[in-house]
This record gives C-alpha cells, sequence and structure tokens, in this order.
C-alpha cells in the first residue's frame, strides 16, 4: 500500500530533489506481483505440482532422479471455487432502480429519477454483465481489479461513455489515505517492445490529466510524447472541440475482494498442494508397481541382462539345486489415502466458502433449507464481496452522472439508485411453488408472482394476467350475449 504521505516522504529522503521519472522507477522497481500471479496461475490450473522435481542423496549431494515416475497433476479446486463465486454473484445481470420511487394518491408509480436508470441502462448494458464476471474473476485471484473510466475521442464535440478493465498486475495505487478510500494517483505501467527490446512503458493519472513515460535504452524513463499529435506528454482525461478536461477525481475504480484485498486462494493454496502432491504420489506409487521386483537366488545365468532376456524370450529361467526366485510386489494404502483426499477435498471447500457438489448428506431431493444450508458459506463470502463491489459501482455511476452533467448539462443523483445483485441459487422449485400457492389470500399477488421460480420478471407477469382477466371477462360476456340472444330468439322475443 502506498498513500500520497509515502510519495513526499520520498521526496524528503532524496532532499527534495528526485524527478517524477525517478520516483515512477522506484515505485516499479519495490512492486511486487506475485501473489496476483500466483492466483492467476491456480485459476489456469498451474499449480505448484507442476514444477515438482524427484530428487535422492548421491555421494551428499541432492540430485534430481530422472528414472522415477514423477506425475504432476493440478487439481484446479481454485477455479471452481472462484466460478462459483462468478455463477452465483453475477451470473445474472446487475439491476438498477430509483431509490426515492413512490406511489401517488392513484397508485401510479412516481419515480424522480427514472431517467437516470434508463441512461445506467443503456451504459450498462450486455457488456457490463461480462465485465462484471470479469472484475469478480480477477478480483478472487489477485485481491482487486481495477475499472478505467474515459471518453471516446471524437474530431467534434465529446464522444462516448467508455469503461474498460485493466489487469491490477500493472496497476500500482497511491491512496490518499492508509484507508484507502480515495485515490491521489494511479501508475499503470506494462511492457512494450521498442526496437526488438522490450521496455517498460508507464502512465502516472492523477485528478485532472495524466503524464506518459517510457524506458529509454539505458533503461531510465524519460517522458514519452510518441502518442500525443501537439507532441505533449502530458494530457488531459478527455477532450470536447479540441479543448482539454479532467474528471476531478483519478478515473480509475478499484474493485476489492475483501478489506484486506488479498486473494480468495491465501485461504486454501496449502491444502491444493497438498492434495496435489497425494494425488500424483498415488499416481506414482501406482505406475511403479506395474513392475514386479525379482529376487534371485543362486541363479545360474551371468547377469541380470541375461536374466531378463530369458524371462522375457523363454518365460523361465535356470537355477541351481538351492536356487530360487520370488516376486515382491509393494502394496499402496489405498483405504488411507482416499480418506486423506476425501478429508483434504472437504476442508478446501470449507475454507474456501464454497459449495462441494459431490456431497451426498442431502440426498436426491434436498429441501429449501437444506440448499440454503448448503450455500450458507458461499453466501457469506459473497456478502462481503457484495457490499464492496456496491461501493465502487456507485463510484462508477458517479462517473456516468458525472458525464451527462457535461454533455447534457443535466444533474443526475447517484446516490439515489438502488443496486441490486441477484444471485443465483439453486432452488428446490416444487416445494417454492407449493409455497407460493399456499401463500394465496395471505400476501398480495405481486409479492407471490416476486417469489416465484419461472418468474424473472414480475410486473410484465402482471401486466399479463391483467390482460388475460381482461381477455376471460371479454370471453365470458360475449358468451353471454350470445346465450341472451339465442333464449330471445327461441322465446319469440317475450321478455323473460
Amino acid at each position: 500500500m502506498i498513500t500520497a504521505t509515502d510519495i513526499t516522504n520520498m521526496n524528503i529522503a532524496a532532499n527534495g530533489t528526485p524527478t517524477m521519472e525517478a520516483i515512477i522507477a522506484k515505485l516499479i522497481e519495490e512492486n511486487s506481483i506475485s501473489t496476483m500471479q500466483e492466483g492467476v496461475n491456480y485459476f489456469n490450473n498451474k499449480n505448484d505440482i507442476l514444477d515438482r522435481e524427484i530428487t535422492y542423496w548421491k555421494d551428499g549431494t541432492k540430485t534430481v532422479d530422472e528414472t522415477a515416475p514423477n506425475n504432476r497433476i493440478p487439481n484446479n479446486f481454485h477455479k471452481v471455487l472462484v466460478r462459483q463465486k462468478m455463477g452465483y454473484l453475477v451470473g445474472k445481470p446487475i439491476t438498477y432502480s430509483d431509490k426515492e420511487a413512490s406511489e401517488d394518491e392513484e397508485g401510479e408509480k412516481v419515480s424522480p429519477n427514472e431517467e437516470f436508470v434508463t441512461e445506467i441502462n443503456t451504459i450498462l448494458d450486455e457488456d457490463w454483465d461480462d465485465t462484471a464476471n470479469e472484475l469478480v474473476k480477477g478480483a478472487s485471484n489477485k485481491g482487486v481489479e481495477w475499472l478505467h473510466i474515459y471518453i471516446d475521442e471524437v474530431e467534434k464535440g465529446i464522444g462516448e461513455f467508455k469503461y474498460t478493465v485493466i489487469d491490477a498486475r500493472e496497476v500500482i495505487p497511491i491512496w490518499e489515505t492508509s484507508k484507502q478510500v480515495k485515490l491521489d494517483a494511479v501508475l499503470r505501467y506494462y511492457y512494450i517492445w521498442v526496437n526488438d527490446k522490450e521496455r517498460i512503458k508507464a502512465e502516472w493519472w492523477t485528478k485532472d490529466n495524466v503524464t506518459y513515460y517510457v524506458q529509454n535504452d539505458s533503461g531510465e524513463f524519460i517522458k514519452d510524447d510518441s502518442g500525443s499529435e501537439d507532441g505533449g506528454s502530458e494530457l488531459r482525461h478527455y477532450y470536447s472541440n479540441e479543448v482539454g478536461y479532467g474528471w476531478g477525481k483519478v478515473p480509475f475504480v478499484s474493485f476489492k475482494n475483501n478489506e484486506e484485498m488479498t486473494s480468495d486462494l491465501k485461504d486454501y493454496k496449502q491444502l491444493i498442494d497438498i492434495y496435489d502432491k497425494i494425488y500424483a504420489d498415488g499416481a506414482n506409487n501406482i505406475e511403479q508397481i506395474q513392475d514386479a521386483i525379482w529376487v534371485l537366488k543362486n541363479y545360474e545365468g551371468t547377469g541380470l541382462e541375461e536374466f531378463q532376456d530369458n524371462l522375457r524370450k523363454y518365460k523361465a529361467l535356470k537355477v541351481d539345486e538351492k536356487g530360487g526366485a520370488d516376486v515382491k510386489t509393494a502394496e499402496i494404502p489405498t483405504e488411507a489415502r482416499e480418506k486423506f483426499l476425501d478429508r483434504t477435498e472437504e476442508n478446501i471447500y470449507t475454507f474456501g466458502m464454497g459449495v462441494n457438489v459431490s456431497t451426498d448428506k442431502f440426498g436426491q431431493n434436498p429441501s429449501g433449507v437444506a440448499l440454503k444450508f448448503l450455500y450458507a458459506l458461499l453466501d457469506l463470502k459473497c456478502d462481503v464481496l457484495e457490499r464492496k463491489f456496491k461501493k465502487s459501482i456507485r463510484e462508477l455511476l458517479w462517473f456516468i452522472a458525472e458525464y451527462y452533467k457535461i454533455t447534457q448539462k443535466k444533474n443526475y443523483n447517484h446516490k439515489a439508485i438502488d443496486i441490486t445483485f441477484n444471485r443465483s441459487m439453486i432452488t428446490n422449485e416444487a416445494e417454492k411453488i407449493d409455497s407460493a400457492q399456499k401463500s394465496k389470500n395471505i400476501v398480495d399477488d405481486e409479492t407471490i408472482i416476486s417469489n416465484h421460480p419461472w418468474v424473472d420478471d414480475p410486473q410484465k407477469v402482471l401486466e399479463k394476467l391483467e390482460e388475460q382477466k381482461a381477455a376471460l371477462t371479454d370471453a365470458f360476456n360475449n358468451r353471454l350475449e350470445e346465450d341472451l340472444n339465442d333464449l330471445e330468439g327461441e322465446t319469440g322475443g317475450v321478455e323473460l
């Protein structure tokens, strides 16, 4: 964690004379992404077991045994747990509504922020649903993921509001204080190729502008003006009719996994590693016992090579009167290994706060209560992430509101929007439908319909029910009228 105070202290330590280029070089040099990279590796099934070597001691030296079986089998529990989290929390689109919406005296819905909700849904469309999944994945693997806000460049006027995910391994945030709430600046850096040499390009983002830097042939940072039409290295956040403007905030939003900004992997990495080791050792043992060990007594041949040839060719061997041959095989402690692996797997899901779908504790058709218990840990884990993500999305809504203030002179209240995560939990549909039917005349129809497992849009279903009711009423009235007309014809028009 780096704060604005740390940058000031770096200036003081260097007698107040360090250049921005020197500060950037120092920040990048001291930045460690090893734990982030570890989370990404395990998500991509690149566990530590892939680097394991089988060794033995020879003449006091540790030596790699090239002849021993060395199965390297990674078990991708981390990806399963992260995918569960993604599917559960943002598998369904996040929805936005007006906190201040109410009903008037005639029962009509009044929403003072309805226009802003419409604008939000226009910007945060299907692409945002996919982006939300990427943000959850990145935060779970690395502890935090970043969203960069920008406005498309156009020749005249102002472009469209845009956002893009920035890999947290490329971002060094400079916070205003140690509470890590407001950004003072962001240093983004990444590798590029210049004249067949790999160099680092850096971007220093503040509340008003961005300055670009690149390494020269000596590896020192210099200002980079290659992307600027006017030859400058310092640019504003966005431009309208060739006039530059700043957001007034650093245009990066942090999507934190938790308060400590740590990866999910840290809670169960050692468990995955021991599971991989025991599982791979089991494969090694099976491979080893396929070859029998022969114990020879008074063998008449000249050596072991001749013995192997005779055994392969004649399926027999010669020994003297006191000779013989025994076959030795090792027994694998299968039951103990399986119990250990089962216990380790259970612990991975427990400490990873996920759902072990292989469990047989709840039978073939678990009740709603049993399913809630099954999802309890995942629900708790997602509660933490949801709180963090709501704050981040609220920050994103500020930028959207500011965009419309700039482009259309409209003042929208980003704090007046409700942000709803629609979680995707497996339910017992028959049980929910039965409960809905039994709730008739106890709770209102809208509440019952909202909780029906087949309903995604309660308002649309209510409208269809009204249409259906009106159609049935019309059909009944038409049939009644026809029957009355028929009856009138049969009675000769006599009034009954």
